[in-house]
């Protein structure tokens, strides 16, 4: 009864040693593949820092055709603006000073198109003393030192020439309110003044929302890079928990094993030992 029952139980026990083997190997293939992908992670989220922002580029073309459309009107003529008197007039010394005197100039022969005068000591005590501030502040979209001042003040000068001289936008000027008899010259300056308001404007306040946005952004990046380097060390330590927990199962693995073959040694030697009484009996029966 016992010898039947016997082998019964030995295959019982492979069977579920075979299956604890597979679960074993499948919990260590699972620490080990885990243990090096946050490892991977908790390296590249240590060394984690801010992305750097890019400054949208102002369009000039794409403002006066805004412009343009808003204003209704047929295609413009190709623009006749001549800008030879405000070149003589500046410096050779200094282009960011050039870039200025010229902005000035472009806001001296709007005015005279609708027959206003411009006062030269608001030119030259506010206006441009404005226009240099400006450039100080914002032309850091464009980088540092005076090459970055220099590129902004072009942008600038680009917009007075083609979009206060446009040939254009002048006519549609003139036919709304300079044309029309019943206005009165007061309100027709301050139309001119509001729309001329409008383009100065318009350039320095795209660079003060591109710089706002670049806050916002370093902001959230700072955040961002901070939460990734916090959260390194936690990954570094679960890859390290998963890498012990790999060496502790692979010892239980080795420990069942060695425990299997000195079983199997067991029971070969035991029954080696039960083999030679029989023979030695078969022996003595057969020399009586």
């Amino acid at each position: 009864m016992s010898t039947n029952k016997q082998p019964l139980t030995n295959r019982l026990e492979d069977l579920f040693l075979s299956i604890l083997r597979n679960v074993i190997l499948l919990v260590l293939a699972i620490s080990v593949i885990g243990s090096l992908v946050l490892l991977v992670s908790g390296i590249s989220d240590s060394s984690a820092k801010p992305k750097e922002y890019k400054f949208e580029k102002f369009d000039t073309k794409q403002l006066v055709n805004d412009l343009k459309e808003s204003l209704q009107e047929q295609p413009a003529s190709k623009p006749e603006v001549k800008s030879e008197p405000a070149k003589k007039q500046t410096s050779q010394a200094n282009p960011f000073e050039d870039e200025i005197s010229k902005q000035a100039n472009f806001i001296v022969q709007f005015y005279k198109k609708y027959d206003f005068g411009v006062n030269p000591a608001w030119i030259n005590e506010q206006f441009k003393p404005r226009l240099r501030k400006q450039a100080r502040v914002l032309g850091v979209v464009y980088g540092e030192g005076e090459s970055a001042l220099l590129e902004y003040a072009k942008g600038q000068t680009q917009v007075f020439e083609l979009v206060l001289l446009n040939p254009e936008l002048n006519q549609m000027l003139d036919k709304k309110f300079k044309a029309q008899v019943d206005v009165d010259n007061e309100t027709r300056y301050q139309v001119i003044h509001d729309f001329q308001n409008r383009v100065v404007d318009f350039y320095p306040d795209f660079h003060e929302n591109q710089i706002k946005q670049k806050r916002e952004f370093d902001a959230d990046q700072q955040a961002e890079a901070a939460l990734r380097n916090a959260g390194a060390m936690f990954k570094l330590y679960v890859a390290g928990g998963l890498f012990v927990s790999f060496l502790l199962i692979s010892l239980i693995l080795v420990l069942v094993k060695i425990e299997r073959n000195l079983r199997s040694v067991k029971i070969v030697n035991a029954e080696h030992d039960e083999s030679i009484p029989s023979q030695q009996n078969n022996e003595f029966s057969t020399s009586s």
